[in-house]
């Protein structure tokens, strides 16, 4: 079967995403590699064995195996001849937010057990026009990434708790940007989470960073602004406060104390 390559025409972003081709991949081997691409790929194998390397690391690649890329990652697949498989490329301000979601980062980005899906897919490629051809592209992504959410997330708040552990030194992290990352109405995520931890978001969040701060604070070459700022603050005031009411000293008090 030779390549099938669907160029999306451009009829305007929807819901901040935007689609830029479909393809079926039958001969990598022809390719330049390593690939730097300016957007984020979903790319599904169809046949063959291979290896997919990147970030220094290696990942084993078989039928079935759906993995994503991010814009200008470098990676290469090593394969057989007979490897092929289909990719989906989109950009735009939405992208990032909606892998997000479902949970897909850089570091978390190949999922195995797919082979159920290469049907679907070749069937929509196959079926591709200039009318259809943004809606069916961006069906094929969004069923593909359901299957992502019903497998790979038994507990989705449990999914917000690894978010805040990675992100929590963030200043612009709040429980509206959370809710809105994973889909959620910012009053009912918070009365979740204190259903879920029995203290408020905020408490929630300030309790990681004070546990940060002290891990910090005999770092006497930090201004209490860069203790701040390292911990997840913005407002030095508001972390010596926060402080304060933690452990019963302000920063400057605490260094003397010791």
């Amino acid at each position: 079967m030779d390549d099938i390559c669907n160029f999306i025409p451009r009829h305007g972003v929807r819901e901040g995403i935007e689609y830029f081709h479909f393809v079926y991949e039958a001969n990598i081997k022809r390719l330049k590699q390593p690939f730097i691409r300016p957007n984020f790929y979903a790319h599904l194998v169809f046949r063959g064995n291979g290896v997919l390397k990147t970030n220094g690391k290696e990942q084993k690649l078989v039928p079935g195996t759906l993995f994503f890329t991010y814009p200008y990652q470098s990676f290469e697949i090593d394969c057989t001849d007979e490897f092929s498989y289909l990719y989906i490329s989109f950009n735009g301000p939405g992208a990032e937010k909606l892998l997000e979601k479902f949970r897909i980062s850089k570091n978390n980005c190949i999922f195995a057990s797919f082979g159920n899906l290469t049907e679907f897919w070749m069937s929509a490629i196959r079926r591709i026009n200039p009318s259809n051809a943004d809606t069916l592209t961006e069906s094929v992504l969004l069923y593909t990434l359901s299957f992502i959410d019903s497998t790979q997330k038994a507990d989705k708040f449990e999914a917000i708790l690894e978010y805040i552990k990675n992100n929590y030194t963030d200043p612009t992290l709040t429980i509206l940007k959370i809710a809105d990352i994973f889909f959620y109405n910012k009053k009912y995520l918070s009365a979740l989470f204190l259903k879920r931890t029995d203290v408020k978001f905020k408490e929630y969040i300030n309790n990681l960073r004070m546990q940060r701060a002290l891990s910090l604070i005999n770092d006497r070459s930090l201004s209490i602004a860069e203790l701040a700022q390292s911990c997840g603050f913005s407002d030095p005031l508001y972390f010596s406060k926060v402080f304060k009411k933690a452990t019963g000293y302000t920063p400057t008090e605490y260094h003397n104390h010791q």
